[in-house]
């Protein structure tokens, strides 16, 4: 394919996103620095200028940890080919909010297939209406999860308050909101978790038992994974702010 061609197609996707407010998108080239990017990521990262983020690499754009852990992404999609689909991720945007998103990337090929870059997508994860379809036929479970997510719950437990076997329930989880049973659970957790190390000095073994995880090292292993960072520099972060 030409390059033109290329580049009127990147034109016509970053025109499409620009539309999508709860939407991050970009591409970068295979040095990792961002080509093209959405009106979204502008806004949220600078000012609403893209020409401010163009040619640079996450390191510049975001703090440290979190710029560590785009960076290995891209990474993994420029040297396996493979793409990282639907992953659920905790954004700490510059400025410090925090957002849970849906971010999927793939690799983009030229015409004799080889890997030229990185395209990728950030989607907003809100939290569906009461009223959203197949809300009520999960709400005893959701409340049940809500109430007692600090304790030991197991999924088949949860499926059998709705009524539902475990592959009804975790796809009708899935459909109201995009995540799994498991990964809706994770969230209620480091949600809290978030919240303590933002607004208290408790040590982290004791948010960690607060918040449901059997120990520090796995509240760190899983806030680590969802967050890109540790909980102790999540924390140092949100103290600069």
């Amino acid at each position: 394919m030409a390059p033109t061609s290329i580049l009127s197609q990147n034109a016509v996707a970053e025109a499409l996103f620009d539309a999508l407010p709860d939407v991050v998108f970009f591409i970068k080239d295979s040095y990792g620095r961002y080509v093209v990017i959405n009106q979204t990521f502008a806004a949220r990262c600078a000012g609403g200028d893209k020409t401010r983020l163009i040619g640079k690499k996450p390191d510049e754009v975001y703090p440290a940890p979190l710029a560590a852990s785009y960076a290995r992404q891209d990474e993994q999609v420029l040297k396996t080919g493979k793409s990282i689909d639907q992953q659920l991720e905790l954004h700490i945007y510059p400025g410090g909010k925090a957002g849970w998103c849906l971010t999927t990337k793939h690799p983009l090929r030229d015409d004799k297939g080889r890997i030229t870059g990185v395209a990728g997508i950030s989607r907003d994860l809100d939290a569906p209406s009461d009223k959203a379809t197949g809300f009520a036929e999960l709400a005893s479970a959701l409340r049940h999860m809500r109430k007692h997510y600090t304790e030991s719950l197991r999924i088949e437990d949860i499926a059998t308050k709705a009524g539902l076997s475990v592959y009804q329930f975790e796809q009708r989880v899935q459909r109201l909101f995009q995540m799994s049973p498991l990964q809706l659970l994770h969230k209620l957790r480091l949600d809290e978790a978030t919240r303590l190390l933002r607004e208290s000095d408790l040590p982290l073994g004791e948010i960690a038992l607060q918040t449901g995880w059997c120990d520090q090292s796995a509240f760190t292993r899983h806030f680590s994974r969802y967050a890109g960072m540790a909980p102790g520099k999540f924390r140092a972060m949100q103290a600069t702010k």
